[in-house]
């Protein structure tokens, strides 16, 4: 198990209700699995805030362990080398729409 610690900023924290949470997950753990715990955890409208088509959304910006997730892996990006890890989630959108 590694402790990965997740920092929410912007509209992310207000959805979570804090700014810093610590999670003990299995060493080989990823990204999709991390954000499954958070759906578990706060619900479904924070998988819609980060997910788009299955994929990252482009209002959302992870970084793990100070590297952006889109250029570890997306999804897909382990979250720890064995030692602990950070985890930034950024969301600033979803931009508005309507008229």
């Amino acid at each position: 198990m590694v402790e990965v610690r997740v920092t929410f900023v912007g509209l992310i924290q207000r959805l979570v209700g804090r700014r810093e949470e610590a999670f003990l997950l299995p060493q080989e753990s990823t990204l999709r699995g991390l954000l499954q715990e958070l759906a578990v955890r706060y619900g479904h409208d924070l998988e819609e805030r980060l997910l788009e088509n299955g994929e990252l959304a482009a209002h959302a910006t992870v970084l793990i362990n100070g590297r952006n997730a889109l250029a570890c892996g997306g999804l897909a990006a382990k979250l720890s080398d064995g030692s602990e890890s950070h985890v930034e989630i950024v969301v600033l959108g979803p931009p508005l729409m309507g008229g």
